[in-house]
């Protein structure tokens, strides 16, 4: 009998003790959608940087050696999915990942900032960094601070309503085979959330509830799902969809048992259901 394995993620990311974000929900959720999630972290915190004096070591010299062993196992991966760098120089080692396994599904999430500003941690290196990986992936899901960023336009700077949107949309993917997923747009409906995908000339915008809170890693939930539901065959649009309801789902659950906002979504409840 032929062994059929499931289907195999690389995610670049940090790691934090205490907080729902980055590895501490991507790798639960990938797993409870049938997908291994195998975890490289950029940096160990103790807890997001939303909070106050959390620290912060870089793993920047450790990922290379990770690699090398990985590649000697002959180890294959679906696909190579990055976000959170610790610094620039950790975008050689993500580079290094895509060439490694040449046959993957390339997912950058630009971490870089959100809500108008740049996050403390991104410098001018990490800016460039980001911007070299999102030129070579297959797949970007920026916010739309990162957006703003990636097309060289102040971390202010935001769409003037869905036309805009896709303007933006069609410069994300331009002269590039990759697609685009653009979260965080205001709906000129009142209450209403979009998120809108490009790919090969096509777009669209997905429609949901807004919730009145923001939380931390509800960005990384949103591109696991998404990774998770491409990986099982669901083109771009249906994919983006689910992700997206995914998500309000998990800001209803969170809202409703009153939790603390800078502990994330609560996103175990949901996959429970």
């Amino acid at each position: 009998m032929q062994t059929r394995r499931l289907p195999r993620v690389l995610a670049i990311h940090d790691l934090c003790v205490f907080g729902r974000c980055s590895l501490s929900v991507i790798s639960p959720l990938l797993s409870a959608r049938g997908v291994q999630c195998c975890p490289l972290p950029t940096a160990l915190l103790s807890a997001p940087a939303n909070y106050e004096g959390c620290t912060l070591l870089g793993l920047t010299g450790e990922m290379p050696r990770v690699l090398r062993h990985l590649r000697s196992l002959g180890t294959r991966f679906d696909a190579v999915y990055s976000g959170f760098l610790a610094d620039g120089e950790q975008a050689h080692a993500v580079e290094e990942a895509f060439a490694a396994f040449p046959d993957a599904l390339r997912v950058v999430d630009p971490v870089l900032g959100d809500n108008g500003k740049l996050y403390r941690t991104t410098g001018a290196p990490t800016v460039d960094a980001v911007r070299r990986l999102a030129a070579q992936a297959h797949i970007i899901t920026p916010n739309v601070t990162e957006a703003a960023v990636l097309l060289g336009k102040d971390a202010g700077s935001a769409p003037a309503g869905e036309a805009d949107a896709k303007a933006w949309l069609n410069a994300l993917t331009a002269d590039t085979p990759r697609s685009a997923v653009l979260t965080g747009l205001t709906s000129e409906k009142r209450g209403e959330a979009v998120v809108g995908w490009a790919k090969k000339g096509a777009s669209g915008l997905i429609r949901h509830q807004r919730t009145a809170v923001d939380y931390p890693g509800a960005g990384d939930l949103f591109t696991s799902r998404l990774l998770a539901e491409m990986l099982y065959g669901a083109p771009l649009s249906a994919a983006v969809k689910t992700a997206a309801l995914f998500v309000r789902d998990c800001a209803a659950f969170t809202a409703g048992r009153g939790a603390d906002p800078k502990e994330g979504l609560l996103f175990e409840g949901v996959l429970r259901t």
